[in-house]
């Protein structure tokens, strides 16, 4: 019987390792693997992506079954809270914050100035508007017919334009303060209707949860998509989250509240 799992891994090697773990040891000299996605470090830690492989194998027609309950076993006994994760503060539907246009002197705010002068370098046909928040904060909306290029496969490009906007305030204004309030930064709405993708996302997968009697795991999300899903499922009676793995490759479990985890593990 031939049985294929995908597995990923900060390199190639870790992603072989860990698929054959799935696979199960004694089958690792007869594992076939195929590359999916080779590892990215991203620009400044941005946007880093780990390796995917895809291995198969040949199994006697006894064994699938044995390996079928122990890769089973092994996703139910995910490291999760020994304890009730404390309840989080629900967070905000991006397309309900209330902006409140800003009008700034060149000089006055680093990173709209930033933004600025990267949409006049690279010749983007763009504008950018300087927002203030409700919830705190600023928010710095980029519109126009090029805008779109700066978002990236699932906005990795804007969220490391983003950090580099938030890092351009460390110099001092025209006015010799620095604004440590956190910028958003924002093309077409884009924020908005990744969330409402998330959210609608954290919804199926806590009805899977429910529906199969089983923990999910997700994909590696940066923290800010993980605060989403976190959020949405707060509200799904029988379900909870938690986040497990370091670094980049940090998802999010949902699991039954009724099940007693194996151990604590410190949430996002």
């Amino acid at each position: 019987m031939k049985r294929e799992v995908i597995a990923i891994g900060k390199d190639v090697q870790e992603a072989q390792a860990n698929a054959a773990e799935l696979l199960g040891a004694s089958a690792a000299d007869n594992i076939v693997y195929e590359v999916l996605e080779f590892p990215k470090k991203g620009f400044l830690g941005i946007g880093a992506q780990p390796a995917k492989v895809k291995a198969t194998v040949e199994l006697p027609d006894e064994a699938p079954a044995r390996h079928e309950r122990k890769h089973q076993k092994k996703a139910e006994e995910m490291v999760l809270p020994t304890e009730p994760a404390a309840p989080r503060e629900a967070m905000k539907p991006d397309s309900e914050i209330v902006l409140t246009k800003i009008e700034a002197a060149e000089g006055e705010d680093r990173s709209f100035d930033f933004v600025n002068r990267l949409l006049s370098n690279l010749g983007i046909n763009a504008t950018a508007t300087l927002y203030r928040q409700d919830e705190g904060g600023r928010r710095i909306c980029i519109d126009g017919e090029d805008a779109g290029m700066l978002i990236g496969h699932h906005g990795e490009t804007l969220d490391a334009l983003q950090y580099l906007s938030n890092l351009a305030c460390s110099k001092k204004n025209i006015n010799g303060e620095r604004l440590h309030d956190h910028v958003t930064v924002d093309i077409g709405s884009y924020r908005a209707k990744r969330e409402e993708t998330l959210r609608a996302l954290a919804r199926r997968m806590a009805a899977k949860a429910l529906r199969n009697k089983r923990n999910v795991m997700l994909e590696p999300m940066n923290a800010y998509e993980r605060r989403i899903i976190h959020s949405e499922v707060q509200g799904i009676a029988g379900v909870s989250t938690n986040s497990i793995g370091s670094e980049n490759n940090r998802k999010v479990v949902i699991y039954l509240t009724d099940k007693k985890p194996a151990a604590e593990k410190t949430e996002d």
